[in-house]
């Protein structure tokens, strides 16, 4: 029986010393907060050590999906038996983004830390300026005193407030500047940049750096240090016309409207209808760079109000406007991309080195090149940027249909160039 009870006391004795507790874990604070993927983690374990001898003699960290597990262990070889207050640092690195769990392999700790602290949360990395997007940085379509940055932002929570844009050469030369016109930047907006009056605008692609501002140009947010093409791509861009009624009284009918290039060759042409219900409408086509005018008449005799038509593109970059006439058409004459039409992205008649000959056979096109080379893929669009024909040719030369086109403008755009021709209804070709 003595025996018996020596043996349990034994065992007894033996546990309560197995499971002694040498650090007490009462807190769990994660370092940085908030931490996201680029930061260098680190796990404090606020505590006390059970005497003046006790010690953590190991801690270390592995990472399992989600779970961060802690393996730490403390020893007392012996001490005063007062709780001494102890921050043991846990490195766990960089992590990606989630919600982590902590969890204790533990020998001689005690973990009574409350539970929300066993969790914390790894956010994306990076700066509020990852949330905005470059769209483009090109000429103001109507005019070469202004440059238009178009911006997407991808997260509201940051709009940037009392925003302003500045360009900048290679050389840190200001190129343009946007006066601030808007209290934020919004998820999709373009910025109007005044072209500095001492500087001179590349003729070609650069790289160039934009600075974005905020608070009325005096903090500076962002800097983006990207290639430029100032031209919109090939072959067209996208031109809107419109018309609205800036009178008192309601303007109801048909409105035919058509666009003519420098020769006086008409490209496009529409019809705009206004009811009593809507004062506006609009179209959508796409023209390359150059100089046209454009003529809009009333189909029937005027309702009243004061009808306008003009040009635009998106983002309410707005052109040229006139009042229809009453009697006969007044051509309206506008710039589209000007700067573009003898540059890199210029559609211009044809390199006399490398260019193609167009020639209009019926309702036929011959395409030829100029230096006997093979044409390779070569594409015919419309005015409005539809794809009407596609093939290749081996050949230095090749017939291609132009049904569907109509008179007017097209594009032909091979691998090589592209160029513009005027195509006449079949019958009436030079």
């Amino acid at each position: 029986m003595i025996r018996t009870l020596l043996c349990f006391t034994v065992i007894l004795c033996s546990t309560l010393l197995s499971a002694q507790t040498y650090f007490y874990i009462d807190q769990i604070v994660v370092d940085p907060q908030p931490a996201t993927t680029e930061d260098d983690i680190n796990i404090d374990l606020v505590g006390g050590l059970a005497s003046t001898g006790a010690y953590v003699a190991s801690a270390s960290a592995q990472v399992t999906g989600t779970i961060v597990t802690i393996t730490i262990s403390a020893a007392d070889p012996g001490g005063l038996t007062v709780i001494v207050p102890h921050t043991e640092t846990v490195n766990v690195g960089q992590l990606p983004a989630g919600t982590y769990t902590i969890v204790f392999n533990a020998q001689g700790v005690g973990d009574f830390a409350p539970s929300p602290q066993h969790q914390f949360v790894v956010s994306g990395g990076g700066t509020a300026c990852d949330s905005l997007e470059i769209a483009s940085v090109q000429w103001y379509a109507f005019t070469d005193t202004a440059i238009v940055v178009h911006v997407l932002n991808e997260n509201m929570s940051e709009i940037f407030d009392y925003p302003n844009f500045i360009l900048f050469d290679a050389n840190g030369d200001t190129l343009a500047k946007e006066l601030v016109n808007f209290f934020g930047i919004g998820e999709e907006s373009w910025h109007v940049l005044r072209i500095h009056p001492d500087a001179t605008i590349p003729n070609a692609p650069f790289n160039g750096t934009l600075e974005l501002w905020t608070l009325f140009t005096e903090e500076l947010a962002c800097t983006w240090e990207i290639p430029i093409d100032l031209c919109p791509p090939p072959a067209c861009a996208t031109l809107i016309p419109t018309i609205g009624n800036f009178g008192g009284a309601l303007a109801i009918g048909t409105y035919s409207w058509s666009i003519s290039d420098e020769n006086f060759q008409v490209v496009a042409t529409g019809q705009f209808e206004m009811t009593d219900q809507l004062q506006y409408d609009s179209d959508t086509i796409c023209l390359p760079p150059g100089t046209y005018y454009m003529a809009a008449s009333m189909d029937q005799p005027p309702t009243g109000g004061q009808p306008r038509y003009g040009v635009s593109t998106q983002g309410f970059i707005t052109g040229p406007s006139q009042d229809v006439p009453w009697d006969l058409p007044v051509l309206m004459p506008f710039d589209f991309y000007l700067p573009c039409d003898e540059g890199t992205n210029g559609i211009g008649a044809f390199d006399p080195n490398t260019g193609l000959m167009l020639v209009q056979e019926g309702a036929m096109l011959r395409v030829q090149r100029r230096d006997g080379s093979p044409i390779g893929k070569i594409d015919l669009l419309d005015a409005q940027g539809r794809l009407h024909y596609t093939g290749s040719s081996t050949a230095s030369a090749a017939m291609i249909p132009l049904s569907g086109i109509g008179g007017g403008l097209c594009i032909v755009r091979t691998e090589h160039t592209v160029q513009r021709f005027v195509v006449l209804v079949p019958g009436q070709e030079r």
